[in-house]
């Protein structure tokens, strides 16, 4: 669906810095902002050619893009929380979506284990890998 996609950074080292990206649908070329997990659309915005529901489409194709392009945090949407009362076993649920799929697991000594469905059969080992490294980071400074 997205053509052309490029990506950059705007106002660099100042109080306003952020990812510029711009791409090509059905011949329109449309631009914007991206910071701290937030599209924010320049003129033309795509809703004004292709409708509400083609929009979240094309922004769905638009975050992954800026995965790919190592821009976007895709742990940022994490959430954490006990599995157990017993703070004394220290373990810890988390969840997070990855292109619209909701992927949780646990964190134990340690140790991070995802349920069904596991991001391996979905995902290649590299992201994954990338992933996880993430997580655990932010999951070890939540138990700090």
């Amino acid at each position: 669906m997205v053509n052309n996609f490029e990506v950059g950074q705007v106002f660099e080292d100042r109080k306003h810095e952020r990812t510029e990206f711009k791409f090509i649908v059905d011949g329109r070329q449309y631009k914007g902002y991206y910071k701290d997990g937030q599209i924010d659309w320049l003129h033309p915005h795509p809703k004004q050619d292709v409708g509400e529901r083609k929009v979240k489409a094309i922004e769905d194709e638009v975050l992954e893009l800026l995965n790919e392009h190592g821009v976007r945090d895709e742990t940022e949407n994490l959430e954490i929380e006990p599995m157990v009362k017993n703070k004394a076993r220290n373990l810890l649920m988390f969840k997070l979506k990855i292109q619209g799929e909701e992927f949780k697991g646990t964190f134990q000594d340690g140790e991070l284990e995802w349920f069904h469905p596991k991001p391996r059969r979905k995902l290649d080992e590299e992201r994954v890998k990338k992933i996880e490294e993430s997580v655990q980071k932010k999951v070890e400074e939540h138990l700090e």
